[in-house]
């Protein structure tokens, strides 16, 4: 296909959570497509290797340290974003995990679970969401923001509760933004993958659980950075110019099958 098929060609992009797994994989496949890319992520020495290889693909890059957390981070984030590459056409939250908590029975959790899952989740992605948005109408730009879900936030998630109920509520915030900015010429749309086969996997699962997981893939492999950078390609293009308001499964099927591997309680596998 012809990148000028997806009419991103010198368009700017700021991903966050960019500086490995499935945020440089975004990142990666933007670039490919011929966009300029702000590479987001609070390990700075992360974000400046991606930030290097989106450089190698032929477009600029800028290199940005924030912890999307923080509002004010979030604010001069996008700002340094604006000033070194210019008006913002695509935003893509991907930042997201359950931080340093163990799958946990709903039985036994505490606050600090559900608290970290929502600032991880769900306020970084709106507070993203916001300022880049708030950034588009001042430049005049009708874009495209893509929010990274997960499976979870669509289907039960035994022992992790507070991510599951967290990311559900990424994808319904996805639904209201695309209502409430659609006449702003914006569109809001959702990725939710299966587990990305990234670093965070890797280290985070033992090969046993990562192996039943990979079996009970329809497609039989688990999710790539570069499969979940071509739905957020897609999604943020011309291809989807019509389409606001969606949640893309990037899940090789997981959804629609009860052969699932639920993960255990503790370190997984």
């Amino acid at each position: 296909m012809s990148s000028s098929m997806l009419g991103l060609q010198g368009c700017n992009a700021l991903v966050t959570g960019a500086g490995q797994g499935g945020g440089r994989g975004i990142a990666l496949q933007l670039a490919r497509a011929g966009v300029h890319v702000a590479v987001v992520d609070l390990d700075t020495q992360r974000a400046a290797t991606v930030a290097d290889e989106v450089r190698e693909l032929g477009v600029r890059a800028a290199a940005l340290h924030a912890d999307v957390r923080d509002p004010d981070a979030v604010r001069g984030m996008v700002d340094d974003a604006r000033e070194q590459l210019g008006p913002l056409h695509v935003g893509v939250n991907n930042v997201g995990n359950f931080g340093a908590n163990r799958p946990t029975p709903a039985l036994e959790l505490d606050w600090d679970f559900w608290q970290s899952a929502i600032d991880l989740n769900l306020r970084a992605t709106f507070q993203c969401a916001q300022a880049f948005a708030r950034a588009m109408l001042d430049d005049g730009v009708a874009g495209a923001i893509v929010n990274v879900a997960s499976l979870s936030g669509v289907r039960a998630s035994p022992n992790l509760a507070p991510y599951g109920a967290a990311k559900a509520g990424v994808i319904h915030l996805t639904q209201t933004l695309a209502l409430e900015w659609a006449p702003h010429g914006i569109r809001v749309n959702c990725v939710a993958p299966t587990a990305v086969d990234g670093p965070s996997l890797a280290s985070g699962l033992r090969p046993r659980m990562r192996e039943a997981m990979r079996a009970s893939i329809p497609l039989g492999e688990l999710c790539s950075p570069e499969a979940l950078g071509d739905c957020v390609l897609m999604l943020a293009s011309r291809l989807a110019r019509f389409v606001t308001g969606e949640t893309v499964m990037c899940d090789g099927g997981s959804h629609v099958t009860t052969r699932r591997a639920s993960i255990s309680a503790g370190r997984a596998g």
